[in-house]
């Protein structure tokens, strides 16, 4: 029983990846196994948010101490938080951009706060009834919070009350709010919407309706108590324009006089003032009489309006002396200092409620109007609408959280493949998180490609990968504004001889970007088997072409100075002329005899050349020749083989990704059927028409050219390999044959010398022309 129900348990899936075991994530429940399995049984346990090709948003969030590189501890906790609001056993759509609301977990509460900022969203996006949320929604930020009356900012705006918000634009009710919300923004001022409309919220509606009753309630206290703030009625006001523009020059008045009452010899100088500069300067005239008093000052303390008056105040006195609320505290036609005391006040209620007055703010107002925009229920509504803007706070505020749900939804589970093991980096159908894009070089594709910061540091441990890299700089993007990345791209199949530095291709990017791109650097390592077995041949035929074309050029070399040097030392002056003529003699070596003896000559060593050749190959067996070929081949290329096939077998993945700041727990042998996932021929369409090459159509059939041609490349080939062991294999296959004895004769009687000799003692040459001239010349 024991053992069954351990076998219905579900259990962790491995699957071998480079050479070593990886969980294999796939669901929900891998993800909780991940949680579970030891963090050395991860492929990778950091990584540089460089290296990850996705969504940049998405690695921000789970990188979240914000340092640029992912570690084990930091995906733990994303998983987590992930799992934690998604239902256990539900759907969510992991791995695709579409999140299935139920699948929320509603039971916690951060997933209540995020199935309700769901459902806000989807009201704003016009979709209120819709199932899942998409990543392509949820980014949709500006439709998101372009309703102002539900976007939790709290703030009202016209706009959204009369064409563009949530509430009928069409009702009459609409409008007036509007139109209340507009009067309150040109009173009080106004605050910026989210969606960067201006509008109010409750702050500036209070200090409206504070506002707009404190005038109200100061508009309507004389009318509450008249007798106290309206002491002369309705002429009130006016009487008190007169009295505030003649108080203080009263009091002064008064005060001159008590003054004068107490220091009775001090008439002479209140009254005394220097003497008007300029009598006929109206202006100074003017400043002379703002400095005096309205009239002169009296030891009786009483302002007489019938005694001489200041000029500049007279009209006023008079105004104010003829005013109905003076009269009753005038006697006759004076103002005792009693009188003025208690006049003042009479008018002081007044003028102190007229002080009070709560600034101009709403002089504008109608009282009336003012009123009933205060009672007629608007500022009610125009809050009801603040506080239900303010009630859907807590979801919009959860707009970050709700984001991030659905990131994690879409690519937690691709990176988990790209992290906790590498399954994703090992699938031909499509591109991984560790693969920067597709290099199109050469014909082939080269999807192994990883942007890196520093050539030097990656090199230094890219080079222990074994693998052949090829640093390319990519651009993309106008001459005023380029974009400059250099990328890490791994050969893992195929052969190097048609890539070198400078050799130019097109890059592809994820996102559809197209790059320039161009070689600027290699590690130089085998790349395939086939290249591997080639490779000697290839070195071989370097090496005796090389050989050749330094042999062939000296004989030529030797050939042409000993040509030179026989027509310059043994050819026979020309005979004379008969006689003289205008046309000019021919150099000798342009001759037609020293063309003749030039032709000869060339033709002797060839003739020579070819009897040497065949004379050589008589003596040697094809079995010799072989062994000496294959001796050579081995020479040259047996260590490379073995050397570039043990490379060929220790190419290192984990090494490679660890040159670009990954941690990589366990090494992974990149094989050949792994190689060609990264490095391909993509393959014709399967209707494409193969055509005759277009050059082929100018081309006859002639086959004695062809096999006169093959004939000679076959003979080439012969004489190279008949070369070849002349100068190596001989010495390692025949074995050299012992000299004979050399008898020793006593020397011959001397000859006698019949030859004549010159004046110098020499012997004297006799002329040699025509053929025996060139063959002495052979000879030599």
């Amino acid at each position: 029983m024991g053992n069954d129900r351990a076998a219905k348990e579900p259990r962790m899936k491995f699957r071998r990846i480079g050479g070593f075991y990886q969980l294999n994530v796939t669901d929900l429940q891998d993800l909780r196994y991940a949680l579970e399995l030891d963090e050395a049984h991860w492929a990778l346990n950091s990584i540089d948010l460089d290296s990850m090709y996705t969504d940049r948003q998405f690695l921000n969030f789970v990188d979240d101490d914000h340092n640029g590189m992912i570690r084990v501890d930091e995906v733990k906790r994303a998983i987590r938080w992930y799992l934690d609001r998604i239902k256990p056993d539900s759907d969510p759509g992991a791995g695709t951009d579409v999140l299935h609301l139920d699948a929320i977990n509603s039971d916690t509460p951060d997933g209540a706060i995020l199935s309700a900022a769901a459902r806000v969203v989807l009201e704003n996006l016009g979709t209120p009834d819709a199932s899942s949320l998409t990543l392509s929604q949820i980014r949709n930020d500006k439709q998101i919070i372009a309703s102002p009356g539900n976007n939790g900012d709290g703030v009202i705006t016209p706009g959204g009350l009369s064409g563009s918000g949530v509430i009928n634009p069409h009702s009459t009710a609409d409008e007036l709010l509007a139109g209340r919300i507009k009067t309150i923004m040109a009173t009080v001022g106004s605050v910026k919407d989210l969606t960067g409309e201006d509008g109010i919220d409750g702050k500036l509606l209070d200090a409206f309706i504070a506002g707009a009753q404190t005038f109200l309630d100061w508009k309507n206290a004389p009318a509450k108590d008249p007798a106290t703030l309206l002491p002369f009625g309705e002429n009130t006001a006016a009487f008190h324009s007169r009295y505030a523009a003649l108080k203080d020059r009263i009091d002064q008045f008064f005060l001159n006089s008590a003054a004068l009452r107490f220091l009775p010899d001090s008439s002479a100088r209140l009254v005394k003032v220097d003497a008007v500069a300029d009598i006929m300067n109206a202006a100074t005239v003017r400043d002379f009489l703002d400095t005096v008093t309205i009239a002169e000052p009296s030891a009786a303390e009483e302002l007489d309006f019938d005694a001489p008056l200041n000029p500049l105040f007279a009209d006023a006195l008079e105004a104010f002396a003829a005013d109905p609320a003076v009269q009753p505290f005038l006697a006759g036609r004076k103002l005792s200092v009693r009188s003025w005391r208690n006049l003042k006040a009479t008018i002081a209620p007044y003028a102190n409620w007229l002080g009070a007055k709560p600034g101009d703010t709403y002089d504008k107002f109608d009282p009336a109007e003012l009123a009933a925009m205060l009672t007629d229920g608007s500022m009610e509504q125009l809050r009801s609408l603040i506080e239900s803007d303010l009630a859907v706070a807590r979801e919009i505020s959860a707009y970050d959280q709700l984001l991030k749900l659905v990131l994690f939804n879409c690519f937690l589970l691709p990176f988990l493949n790209n992290y906790v093991c590498l399954s994703d980096l090992f699938n031909p159908h499509g591109p991984a998180m560790l693969q920067s894009g597709k290099l199109v070089m050469d014909g082939r594709h080269f999807t192994l490609a990883m942007q890196i910061k520093n050539i030097a540091e990656h090199k230094r441990i890219a080079t222990m990968s074994d693998i052949c890299v090829a640093y390319v700089e990519i651009t993309t993007g106008p001459t005023t504004a380029l974009r400059k990345l250099t990328l890490a791209v791994a050969i893992t199949s195929g052969n190097m001889r048609n890539l070198f530095i400078g050799k130019r291709g097109v890059f592809f990017t994820p996102d559809g970007v197209l790059w320039d791109a161009r070689v600027i650097d290699f590690i130089q390592q085998p790349v395939s088997v086939s290249e591997a077995l080639r490779m000697p041949f290839y070195r071989f035929g370097e090496f005796v072409t090389k050989q050749a074309d330094k042999y062939f050029t000296s004989k030529s070399a030797d050939a042409q100075k000993a040509m030179e040097k026989n027509i310059a030392t043994g050819a026979l002056p020309l005979p004379p002329a008969p006689a003289p003529a205008a046309k000019v003699q021919q150099t000798p070596a342009f001759s037609g005899s020293m063309l003749l003896m030039g032709g000869g000559i060339g033709i002797a060593a060839i003739g020579s050349m070819i009897a040497f050749i065949v004379k050589s190959l008589q003596n040697v067996s094809i079995l010799n020749v072989l062994a000496v070929l294959f001796g050579i081949i081995l020479i040259f290329g047996g260590p490379m083989v073995v050397i570039s096939l043990v490379k060929l077998y220790r190419r290192n993945m984990a090494r490679f990704l660890e040159a670009n700041a990954c941690a990589v727990n366990r090494p992974m042998r990149l094989s050949r059927k792994m190689g060609a996932i990264f490095t391909f021929t993509p393959p014709l369409p399967a209707s494409s028409l193969i055509r005759e090459d277009l050059v082929d159509i100018f081309h006859g059939p002639i086959p004695r050219h062809r096999l006169r041609w093959t004939l000679i490349t076959i003979l080439l080939c012969v004489l190279a390999l008949a070369a070849t062991y002349w100068f190596w294999g001989k010495k390692y296959f025949e074995k050299p044959e012992p000299k004979p004895a050399v008898k020793v004769e006593a020397p011959a009687a001397p000859v006698p010398d019949t030859q004549p000799r010159d004046n110098t003692g020499g012997e004297r040459q006799q002329p040699v022309t025509g053929p025996a001239a060139v063959a002495q010349l052979n000879r030599k």
